[in-house]
């Protein structure tokens, strides 16, 4: 079995290709900080590896690190460089840096379906000649091509022909012959990759150099002349001189090979989408339609019929209990246990698939970019990355992925707050206590949903303020972001995206809220004799009692709304199954009033996230002290915020 490597710049199309390759659904997204980690998988009967998205192969960024230390370390007997055919010249950057490894490589111009439309023409049969590789051209998004991909793959496998090395000038040649001639880099066993550890010496590359043994001093001495007598003829840094013979290469690859005609300028919605007064108006106006469409519209008309169906079944299973003299406890399990606690959590379904749909939508066809690149300068005054946004809006779908997603910010501190403040904004888990909420207590009132995403920015800012302040030592640095094209969303990746997300919400509701309702049920019915009780004397009841008092100011302090939010730390859905089993769905406007359950959903918004968004935030910290003071910390923030909603609530209406 051979390894083959996907690698390529973000947005190249690479993982859609891994996805065609190997039949499987990873997440692909028009934006960067997709890829966080390699995934692996099977085609042809050869493993493969989608690498991270990646410019360059200098040491910058966890991503680079991760695809450099994969390519040197592990080999893999074919690199696949995935390239946007639409960015030759940027992309070519790369390909020389791929070069100089000494691995067999295949180039893959992707999105050849888009050149016809941009106005460029791409000899594919020159490029291939002047980069010494195979060249196979193909559009991953349209499926074309993939034929022949996997036949040139099987060919260069058999064939293992390595590439032309890119040559710089004749100065700067001088020196990497030199280097490459002393016997210091013939303690590199990889023959080709002589060319590429005397370049890294050259640039003074720090992780290069942290993995060789010390030079000689009259070859350190040389490397530092080198570098000195390089300095002083280009006028600049070693390291910015190699970059820059690097991009004189690709960018005399790319003039011989590709041809641009002038095309027409239309309307650019950018002007508007990252306009510097118009872009966070414009933002909130979609998030708004995005939750007016999926709780507003679909939820006002599922939400009731889902309820009287789940409702009937309960009723048809006592019915037919009574009729076939079951045990009480079996049809009080299966009709108020799991159809009442699973079924009040399932009626939530619909709007949240259509939640999911719309923010797979945006994400697709590259506005989600956007949103990074107009809040960057928020982020950075914050105590943040500008790569902070992209952790935020994956965690309207999921906490889980989004805190394990900011791995890809290179600066600690940035990166432990980002973790920190993530969980703030509302997850598709808390979606369906806050769609109940307003089902109930503000029917047709769907613009307080985009309020609720708003108070979770809010509390990200204030934190990020508090962090700041207190931070001696601010980490300033620059955040580099490619905006994608537009593109019309894939149907493929959409409803790939979508049907995970709410599959996975699914599986939560047969899982861990079947489980939670079963035992919900059975403790809101027996004492803690094991004697048949009513709810108010059941064990639930009294332990319920015992916390309820902290929530009293809050406007919640009876023991359903406590023990509901014991519940929701093994998952946030089941607060919802909780309250249905407890007090009952249509029973909710005896316990709650509108200020409670608003500092209700308040306080489930903000304060801490689920076990596994609990366990994601341990391992992306790495420290007990820091997550008990991120716990805290959130579910403190959560009780004076939910607090200050419900004097404000009290004070004004």
């Amino acid at each position: 079995m051979q390894t083959l490597a996907l690698i390529g710049n973000p947005n190249c199309g690479k993982t859609t290709l891994f996805n065609l390759l190997t039949g499987t659904s990873a997440y692909v997204g028009n934006w960067p900080g997709v890829t966080v980690e390699k995934k692996e998988g099977m085609t042809n009967g050869h493993r493969i590896l989608d690498l991270p998205g990646i410019y360059s192969l200098s040491p910058y960024s966890p991503e680079e690190k991760l695809s450099r230390r994969y390519i040197l370390d592990e080999q893999p007997d074919l690199i696949i460089d995935v390239i946007d055919a639409t960015n030759l010249e940027r992309s070519l950057y790369l390909t020389n840096q791929l070069a100089e490894l000494g691995r067999p490589l295949l180039l893959v111009l992707n999105m050849e379906d888009l050149l016809e439309k941009e106005g460029i023409t791409i000899d594919a049969k020159l490029l291939s000649q002047m980069a010494g590789a195979p060249v196979v051209q193909i559009s991953a998004s349209k499926g074309t091509g993939i034929a022949e991909l996997q036949k040139q793959i099987e060919k260069s496998l058999s064939e293992k022909k390595l590439p032309l090395c890119p040559l710089f000038s004749n100065y700067v040649e001088r020196y990497i012959s030199e280097i490459i001639g002393d016997d210091y880099l013939h303690q590199i066993p990889k023959g080709r990759q002589m060319r590429w550890a005397a370049i890294k010496l050259l640039e003074a590359d720090e992780l290069f150099l942290s993995s060789m043994p010390t030079p000689p001093p009259a070859f350190q001495t040389y490397i530092e002349q080198a570098r000195k007598e390089l300095a002083a003829h280009f006028d600049d840094d070693p390291e910015a001189i190699i970059i820059d013979q690097r991009y004189k290469v690709a960018e005399h690859i790319a003039q011989d090979c590709q041809v641009r005609k002038k095309t027409k300028k239309g309307f650019d919605f950018d002007s508007i989408a990252t306009h510097r007064f118009a872009a966070i108006p414009l933002f909130l106006a979609i998030m708004a339609g995005v939750f007016y469409l999926s709780i507003g519209l679909v939820g006002g008309y599922t939400t009731p019929l889902l309820e009287t169906l789940f409702a009937f079944l309960g009723e048809q299973v006592h019915l037919t209990a009574d009729r076939f003299a079951v045990y009480p406890l079996l049809s009080g399990i299966l009709a108020d246990g799991i159809i009442a606690g699973v079924g009040a959590v399932l009626t939530f379904v619909p709007q949240l698939f259509v939640l999911f749909l719309l923010l797979s939508l945006l994400e697709d066809c590259g506005y989600m970019a956007r949103i990074a690149f107009i809040m960057d300068r928020m982020m950075r005054t914050l105590g943040l990355s500008g790569k902070s946004i992209i952790p935020l809006v994956i965690g309207t779908g999921c906490s889980v992925p989004a805190i394990m997603s900011s791995r890809t910010i290179e600066h600690r501190k940035q990166r432990e707050l980002t973790v920190i403040v993530t969980p703030f904004i509302p997850c598709g888990a808390k979606m369906p206590v806050f769609a109940l909420m307003l089902t109930y207590f503000f029917p047709g009132k769907w613009f307080i949903a985009p309020m609720i995403y708003l108070l979770g920015i809010v509390a990200v800012v204030v934190t990020g303020l508090l962090a700041r302040a207190l931070d001696r030592h601010k980490e300033t640095n620059a955040f580099i972001l490619e905006l994608p094209r537009y593109q019309i969303p894939s149907p493929r990746n959409t409803w790939l995206q979508t049907r995970e997300r709410t599959l996975g919400f699914i599986q939560k509701a047969g899982t861990i809220i079947l489980l939670s309702s079963v035992i919900i049920y059975l403790l809101s019915s027996y004492s803690f004799t094991l004697q048949a009780v009513d709810a108010e004397q059941s064990m639930l009841a009294m332990l319920g009692r015992v916390i309820a008092p902290l929530f009293a100011p809050l406007g919640f302090g009876f023991w359903q709304a406590s023990v509901a939010l014991l519940t929701g730390i093994a998952a946030k859905e089941s607060i919802v199954s909780t309250l249905s089993v407890t007090i009952g769905t249509a029973n909710l406007g005896a316990f709650f009033t509108p200020d409670s359950a608003l500092s209700y959903m308040t306080f489930i918004l903000l304060s801490s996230p689920c076990i596994a968004a609990i366990s994601a935030m341990f391992k992306e910290l790495g420290s007990k002290r820091k997550l008990l003071y991120a716990v805290l910390w959130q579910t403190g923030f959560a009780y004076v915020a939910a607090l200050l909603v419900r004097l404000i609530v009290l004070v004004t209406v």
